[in-house]
């Protein structure tokens, strides 16, 4: 029977919530929860949507990096892992979940997370294809699953299937940054409302501790709209007690626009999946703890009209994940897996979640007068890309070194705008050979399995190999990876 650990507070689950206190130490998962209400400054919540954007914090005079507050989460997982095996290595491998709408920079920047946290990462694994592990696609057969992924902080939906008996995902869509935190926020807003209502002090917004204290209050009466139709709060403020009471229909219409924007996902990537060549698609899986808001559900039901099923969505994702990692931690062909409707070992084919172009300048009629992204791997490409080849020119005579930008692409029609577009990898050629102003130069782009990028560069008119410097946009590099580490080596996480 699986066995899901348990941390050291006994709990199944740890949220990704973490507490900086003044002396050293910090607080992970509920412990950290529980101090929004006293300390929300020094408190970080959703962390996630910021993997791979600049989005530095500062709590007592120490700057941390989001890899850094990511490693910490990281770290206190690792420590109840060892607790419960009774293993103190040095040498720790894992597999790490991510969502599946995460581009490249979002990746790299968990696998420094996991450099900090002394996490050799063995493969970052997209939560949909997670959740195909746990929930086994060979009982499946042929017909075709929609993993709709709603965690607290991330959304993704993808259509996984077969193909030459191979399980893979067709399309994937979703946004890094809608989840059950925009729920909560709703929530917040309904009680402010109503509370305005009943004449608070309308300063009381701002007050950090019993904003901090709405907070709660509203997600757990978020929660449990979930199993009642009606709930109340009953708050303090300046001498005075408030209740206030919400029926599940009325959240549900003050948050109706967020829903729309999952189903309206859900049946892009359906029909994406059917352009690409999926065979038909028989259900709906569940994963990640929103999809128990009943809306959910019923939203599925109404605008798919597939099942929809529904088990055990908190810990499907880290369920497939233990599978995945007990393939890929194994020697190879040694050993049998266990099934038990589980996958067994066959890898599930990912596949681009966001399209990639290229920086380029206009040489040829009609002229363009400003430079413009052009695609150059579209977005559900099949992974890994090998060396897709992409030929360009020098500008100038005598040119030695070029720039290359190449930038991610998000939305079903991607815009050749370079403000439409996020920079990922900016890089420089050099070494270029003395050449005329028009001579080509080859790029060749991969993207690994795990949705890592490489560029390589060759003179057109050599032959020769070029040298290429670059940088992801949003990630730390070295020497902030090991300022980072430094950083969170000298905390006491509890």
């Amino acid at each position: 029977m699986d066995e899901l650990i348990r941390s050291t507070d006994g709990k199944e689950i740890t949220p990704s919530v973490v507490c900086f206190e003044a002396d050293g130490s910090v607080l992970v998962g509920d412990a950290a929860k529980r101090q929004l209400r006293m300390d929300p400054d020094n408190v970080v919540v959703g962390i996630k949507r910021h993997m791979g954007t600049s989005f530095d914090l500062e709590f007592h005079g120490i700057r941390y990096t989001p890899e850094a507050i990511s490693g910490i989460i990281l770290k206190r997982l690792v420590m109840d892992a060892q607790d419960h095996f009774g293993a103190r290595s040095t040498s720790l491998r894992a597999v790490i979940t991510v969502p599946a709408y995460f581009g490249v920079a979002e990746k790299e920047a968990t696998y420094a997370a996991a450099r900090i946290a002394g996490i050799d990462c063995l493969e970052l694994l997209a939560e949909p294809v997670a959740a195909v592990y746990a929930y086994g696609v060979e009982k499946a057969g042929d017909g075709g699953s929609l993993v709709f992924d709603l965690g607290g902080g991330t959304f993704d939906v993808a259509v996984v299937g077969m193909a030459d008996r191979r399980p893979r995902i067709w399309a994937v869509d979703g946004e890094t940054r809608l989840g059950g935190l925009d729920w909560d926020q709703r929530m917040f807003d309904l009680l402010w409302e109503r509370l305005v209502t009943q004449g608070i002090d309308e300063g009381a917004e701002f007050d950090e501790d019993f904003a901090a204290a709405l907070s709660t209050e509203a997600e757990l009466l978020k929660r449990n709209l979930s199993v009642r139709e009606a709930g109340k709060v009953r708050i303090r403020y300046d001498g005075r007690m408030y209740t206030v009471s919400v029926t599940r229909s009325a959240f549900e219409e003050a948050t109706s626009d967020l829903v729309i924007m999952c189903i309206e996902a859900a049946k892009r990537v359906l029909a994406t999946a059917r352009e690409l060549g999926a065979r038909s698609v028989e259900r709906v899986l569940l994963v990640g703890g929103s999809t128990r808001m009943p809306m959910i559900r019923a939203a599925l039901e109404a605008g798919l009209g597939l099942p929809v099923i529904i088990h055990d969505p908190d810990k499907a994702v880290a369920r497939g994940a233990a599978v995945l990692a007990s393939m890929v931690g194994a020697s190879k062909g040694a050993g049998q897996y266990r099934s038990a409707g589980i996958l067994g070992p066959k890898t599930v084919a990912p596949v681009l979640p966001k399209a990639i172009g290229i920086k380029l300048y206009s040489s040829s009629l009609p002229v363009r007068p400003e430079p413009y992204v052009c695609c150059i791997i579209p977005q559900n490409t099949l992974l890994p890309v090998v060396k897709k080849r992409v030929t360009v020119a020098t500008a100038l005579s005598k040119q030695s070194k070029a720039r290359i930008e190449l930038y991610e692409q998000a939305g079903v029609i991607v815009s050749d705008e370079i403000e439409g577009n996020r920079l990922l990898f900016d890089g420089e050629v050099t070494g270029i050979a003395s050449a005329p102003a028009g001579s080509p130069i080859h790029l060749d782009v991969s993207v690994s399995i795990e949705g890592r990028i490489e560029v390589e560069a060759v003179d057109g008119s050599t032959g020769k190999t070029l040298r290429v410097d670059a940088f992801i946009h949003g990630v730390v590099d070295e020497g902030e990876l090991a300022e980072q580490t430094d950083n969170v080596s000298g905390l006491m996480v509890l």
